[in-house]
């Protein structure tokens, strides 16, 4: 989720240290050596589809750990009435259920119980019905692709919005392979086991919000959602976006977007403060200990397009180093035995053809070789 990936940039207050111009001595401000340890809640509590609550610690500026999760813990949806809803540990510090049915007309809060005995609990939020998204869309130029949201509330009650995303796209190898080496032998590759098709799914982390609190109607119009690069691999093929959208309370809207700007900051001496970011999140077992996060429940709406390469105009492809080099017949065990290259397919009448393993099994670059239920 995404105030996880910007915690560690706003955790910690920076001093105003001056250095003269002969100065050589490095100077490490004390708060960050310090480790406050705080406990990091991240999610929304989304009615009517599945939930994720990512916990973690927080860390110091120069500490080389990417990610503390915080495992082990008891979570729980805790509703005004008897209802009461328990998040199952999924991966380290992910805590997941796959549907909460929350009551529009109740409040909720959030019961953590950590592993060391202590009880975390978020303020009662209220249940906030989310707008359709009325569409989608981009625009192109010679820099890329703008995507954008739009959305309005006819009834004039929403007026703060988030939205996360969760992006894919086809990308291919730079070569079909058409054979296998195994057992010191070339083998044709079956149809089904091909490497040359791939997709790769990442999710959202910048935060995307607007408000039309200062409009008349409750009108979101052209929101830029995200920014894709001409030449990216991410239009090489096909791309989709899967736009989920959330209504916010005034409060939640205005955290994250203090959260937004804090994270966009370089890390300068005028940053705000942490304590700034502190959310609705409270150790109950000690009050004068902090948690960082803020809780909001919400119902979901989403919306999801495909962007063909053919769509977006001339797409520049980034040039890769995948070499290919003809093997003759008394050299197939030299080059395919040792896997420093793979076979591609016949080249003339008893040469083959080969290039390296990343060139000819598109799954090596991170994306996977099985086609989403959803692609056409």
């Amino acid at each position: 989720m995404i105030l996880k990936s910007f915690i560690s940039r706003i955790i910690c207050v920076m001093c105003v240290c001056g250095f003269s111009a002969g100065c050589k001595e490095a100077y490490t401000p004390p708060q960050i050596k310090s480790s406050p340890n705080y406990l990091v809640v991240d999610g929304v509590l989304t009615s009517g589809d599945s939930t994720k609550i990512k916990l973690s610690r927080t860390r110091n500026l120069n500490d080389s750990l990417k990610q503390s999760p915080e495992t082990g813990a008891r979570v729980e949806v805790i509703g005004e009435g008897s209802d009461s809803y328990t998040l199952s540990e999924t991966t380290s510090g992910v805590y997941w259920i796959n549907y909460l049915s929350l009551n529009a007309s109740e409040k909720y809060r959030l019961r953590i119980s950590t592993s060391d005995g202590k009880l975390y609990e978020s303020d009662d939020v209220v249940v906030k019905q989310t707008p359709e998204i009325d569409s989608v869309n981009w625009i192109g130029n010679s820099d890329g692709l703008q995507l954008y949201v739009n959305t309005h509330d006819q009834s004039n009650n929403t007026r703060y919005y988030r939205w996360e995303y969760i992006e894919t796209w086809e990308y291919h190898a730079a070569f079909d392979s058409y054979y296998t080496y195994t057992g010191g032998k070339l083998q044709p590759r079956p149809p089904n086991d091909h490497t040359y098709k791939c997709w790769h799914t990442q999710n959202s982390t910048e935060l995307v919000l607007a408000s039309s609190a200062g409009l008349s109607q409750d009108i979101i119009y052209r929101n830029p959602v995200i920014f894709i690069p001409r030449g990216s691999e991410k239009v090489t093929v096909q791309y989709s976006i899967l736009v989920k959208q959330f209504a916010l309370t005034k409060e939640s809207y205005e955290y994250w977007e203090s959260l937004k700007k804090s994270s966009e900051l370089t890390g300068g001496i005028f940053d705000p403060l942490p304590s700034q970011l502190i959310g609705n999140m409270h150790c109950i077992s000690n009050p004068d200990e902090k948690a960082l996060g803020y809780i909001a429940a919400s119902s979901l709406t989403e919306k999801r397009i495909f962007i063909r390469n053919s769509d977006a105009g001339p797409w520049p492809l980034q040039g890769s180093d995948c070499p290919e080099i003809v093997i003759p017949p008394d050299s197939v065990d030299y080059y395919f035995g040792s896997h420093i290259y793979y076979p591609i397919s016949n080249h003339g009448l008893t040469d083959y053809s080969g290039s390296y393993a990343t060139c000819t099994d598109c799954s090596l670059l991170g994306g996977t070789l099985i086609k989403p239920i959803f692609w056409p």
